[in-house]
């Protein structure tokens, strides 16, 4: 009968460490699956960033404040035309998230402040390491894009302008229509990146998550 019961005993002893070492990996797995979503990220850029005067107005296209000076309801104004751009041909439209908004005025105001204009800032800092900061990716599988200008000036400075200014060119337009994007945020920051004196500047931050 002690024979019976040590072998038991042993026996479930080797299953219970069985079953730890299954388990084990399954986590094992589960983080390496984890670690391999969050780098799989693709970063999107516009290839030229539009500065200063020049744009045409656009149509506000049922927008409100699209034609007025920046103020608090810009960034929605500019989401709201980039928007109406893409139901123009049929695609889908971005929603606004706070954080890639976070992240875009984070920027324009860092643009601005440091007085440089491009997607990588001073020291090194790319949109990659932006969205990561403000928590975007999420451990999921991401896209992000970035699209940059600014305005002086008049109507240059409003949300139409700019967003007529980037579709008149070719890299920003195909960016802010690309059907790979679903989620965007704008920040706009007064000054522009060469200090002069009435003008805005603007980020948009677009991204597309798969968790």
């Amino acid at each position: 009968m002690y024979v019976i019961l040590v072998i038991a005993v042993a026996w479930l002893t080797l299953v219970a460490l069985a079953l730890a070492i299954f388990r084990s990996a399954a986590l094992a797995d589960r983080a390496t699956e984890r670690q391999r979503r969050v780098a799989r990220a693709a970063v999107v850029l516009a290839a030229v960033p539009i500065a200063g005067a020049g744009a045409p107005d656009a149509g506000a296209r049922g927008c409100a404040n699209a034609h007025s000076r920046p103020g608090r309801a810009a960034p929605q104004a500019t989401l709201c035309l980039i928007n109406a751009e893409r139901r123009a041909r049929h695609f889908a439209p971005l929603s606004a998230n706070r954080r890639l908004a976070r992240a875009a005025r984070q920027h324009a105001a860092d643009m601005v402040a440091r007085r440089y204009f491009s997607h990588v800032a001073p020291g090194g800092g790319t949109v990659l390491a932006r969205l990561q900061r403000v928590g975007y990716p999420g451990g999921c599988a991401w896209k992000a894009g970035e699209t940059l200008a600014w305005g002086a000036g008049g109507g240059q400075v409003t949300p139409a302008a700019r967003v007529a200014a980037w579709m008149r060119s070719r890299p920003h337009r195909r960016l802010l229509l690309s059907r790979g994007f679903r989620e965007a945020g704008v920040g706009i920051a007064a000054g522009a990146p060469n200090g002069s004196g009435a003008a805005f500047t603007y980020a948009v931050e677009l991204g597309r998550r798969r968790c």
